[in-house]
């Protein structure tokens, strides 16, 4: 039977599998960022970039190089991506085996209350997690 420790468990574990997949060549803990791009040729607008890394002009080094993320079709997707960047990600991670700690300690939850236990928050997210994740 699975308990709610170890769907919070999962969860977390599903996270770190996602985040060491990950290219890990030159990105280290660089905060990601929403570069938004619009084609004036046509007046298309074309997707926003989300990358990691300060970007210099073409004829400046780039070191540490800049990294390309993800693709949006719109800013605030590309703000959202950014965001939810991999140090997010573990800290979810981390949480989430916490509270699964906290809740492997009190598997009737008779003695939380709003006020002092987070561990149905910590529940919705791991199953949100699971549920809406292939990895």
């Amino acid at each position: 039977m699975t308990t709610p420790a170890d769907e919070m468990r999962e969860a977390a574990q599903t996270i770190r599998k996602l985040i060491t997949a990950l290219p890990a060549e030159h990105w280290g803990n660089r905060p990601w960022q929403a570069e938004e791009c619009s084609d004036t040729d046509d007046m298309t607008p074309c997707p926003c970039i989300v990358s990691q890394g300060e970007y210099r002009e073409f004829d400046q080094p780039q070191i540490p190089p800049i990294q390309y993320v993800a693709d949006a079709e719109t800013p605030e997707f590309a703000t959202y991506i950014a965001a939810m960047h991999p140090g997010v990600g573990t800290a979810l991670a981390d949480w989430l085996d916490a509270e699964a700690a906290t809740w492997a300690g009190d598997e009737d939850h008779n003695r939380c209350t709003p006020q002092t236990c987070t561990s149905e928050a910590a529940l919705a997210v791991a199953r949100a997690i699971t549920t809406h994740t292939t990895a």
